[in-house]
């Protein structure tokens, strides 16, 4: 039963969908208990939406190189299966990747960069993405639209989903740390998101599952660890400047 708002003393039914309190008689209707969905549920529902709405629009990535392999995220952005990913998922020292794999909407395909904004895997003074263009677009894959930067709120609730160590696809949560951060002479989105390797080159969504940035990186420290709930993102506005040089419109 409600307690009375003004003691927490008992509420007895005095008819008519009123209460009255037994100790300060304080009456109530049955609206002043009526209480909206709580804020974690809320964004728990938000959550649920966004990926089952993005799921099979976001890529596990698979590159080889002559040392090895390498694993990270992206987001396919028109229906005729270009993709965007970072720079440095599908490069090493400058060089691109002899094959990459990705998986998308349960199905598997093989992709080919096609345009770098940072021949240099990141490390050079471009922008950190790769344009990439898969084989073939499975039947349930969707496109993921990118948003208007320009209406991002620090602060916002948002979603990174992405390939996270390599192991599938899963999300995480988090809120606008910063819209404008310099990072290495970059302008960078911050988030306290969860990101791990493996999910650099996804997306990054708002609360209405439109994608707002494409994650790059974490704070390094020189011990080679990563700070805690400081992690990054291109803003959606520097991948559409990126996609119109290439090309490609959205």
């Amino acid at each position: 039963m409600n307690k009375c708002p003004n003691c927490s003393g008992t509420l007895e039914s005095i008819g008519g969908g009123r209460y009255r309190c037994i100790y300060c008689f304080s009456e109530y209707s049955e609206s002043d208990f009526v209480k909206p969905a709580s804020y974690t549920t809320n964004r728990a529902s938000e959550g649920v939406d966004v990926f089952e709405k993005n799921k099979n629009g976001v890529l596990e990535i698979f590159c080889r190189f002559a040392g090895g392999g390498a694993a990270g995220s992206g987001l396919l952005i028109t229906q005729s299966g270009y993709a965007i990913t970072n720079a440095h998922v599908v490069t090493d020292n400058g060089k691109v990747s002899s094959e990459i794999v990705v998986n998308i909407a349960g199905e598997r395909v093989k992709a080919t960069v096609v345009a770098l904004g940072d021949d240099r895997g990141g490390s050079g003074r471009g922008v950190d993405l790769a344009l990439l263009k898969l084989s073939a677009v499975p039947y349930k894959a969707n496109v993921i639209t990118l948003g208007d930067f320009s209406k991002v709120r620090i602060g916002e609730q948002v979603f990174v989903v992405g390939n996270s160590l390599g192991d599938g696809t899963c999300i995480t949560s988090g809120i606008v740390s910063d819209k404008s951060r310099q990072v290495g002479g970059k302008t960078l989105m911050m988030t306290d998101c969860a990101i791990n390797g493996g999910n650099s080159g996804g997306p990054i969504f708002n609360a209405q599952g439109i994608a707002i940035g494409v994650i790059v990186s974490s704070r390094i420290h020189a011990d080679g660890s990563a700070t805690e709930g400081m992690n990054y993102a291109i803003p959606a506005n520097i991948v559409k400047d990126f996609l119109a040089k290439a090309g490609v419109r959205v």
